[in-house]
């Protein structure tokens, strides 16, 4: 028989023996649990949920909107300035609270041309109210834009709040870097 031959026989055995693991793993899980007719069974079933357990599902439901909540608002975010450096930039400014920018907060992104690239990095949306899913957040960013001449830097944040079930941008702080001012 040939090396290779010999490889796949190896192979073969050790995939025939992961399935076989896989397999028995998978018939004992299922030997744990208890069958509908068990007493274990007709006992869980019989007994309400407890307040507990009640309070812990309205909790990790709460945790998943506001997740949810967070994630919607950075995706605003981003979507908002992949729309902003086009020739075109009413997508861009129908994101705005009032369909319009605000006049000054991000005058000199505006002003930029034949941008060619452009990444953002945000820390952690920041509520802006007390509500366990907050309607109001502020979004530190900051911005590397490529385009004809130096890399830019900027950073700031955009504040936002919640229109319906879409985000609307209220307002933005984004300036130079520091280092490029």
């Amino acid at each position: 028989m040939s090396h290779r031959a010999w490889w796949l026989v190896i192979a073969t055995i050790v995939l025939l023996g992961i399935a076989v693991a896989v397999q028995e793993g998978l018939r004992r899980d299922a030997d744990d649990l208890p069958s509908p007719d068990s007493p274990a069974a007709a006992a869980s079933t019989a007994s309400a949920p407890s307040p507990d357990a009640a309070g812990a599902a309205a909790s990790a439901g709460l945790q998943a909107a506001h997740d949810a909540a967070m994630r919607d608002a950075v995706s605003a975010v981003h979507a908002y300035l992949a729309a902003l450096f086009k020739d075109d930039r009413s997508e861009a400014d129908a994101m705005w609270i009032h369909g319009r920018p605000a006049s000054q907060g991000e005058a000199d992104l505006r002003t930029l041309e034949n941008v060619t690239g452009l990444r953002v990095d945000n820390a952690r949306p920041q509520p802006l109210d007390a509500t366990p899913v907050p309607a109001a957040l502020r979004i530190p960013v900051h911005l590397r834009i490529g385009g004809q001449g130096p890399l830019r830097r900027y950073s700031g944040h955009y504040d936002l709040r919640r229109d319906g079930e879409t985000w609307r941008i209220t307002a933005a702080s984004i300036d130079p870097s520091p280092a490029q001012r």
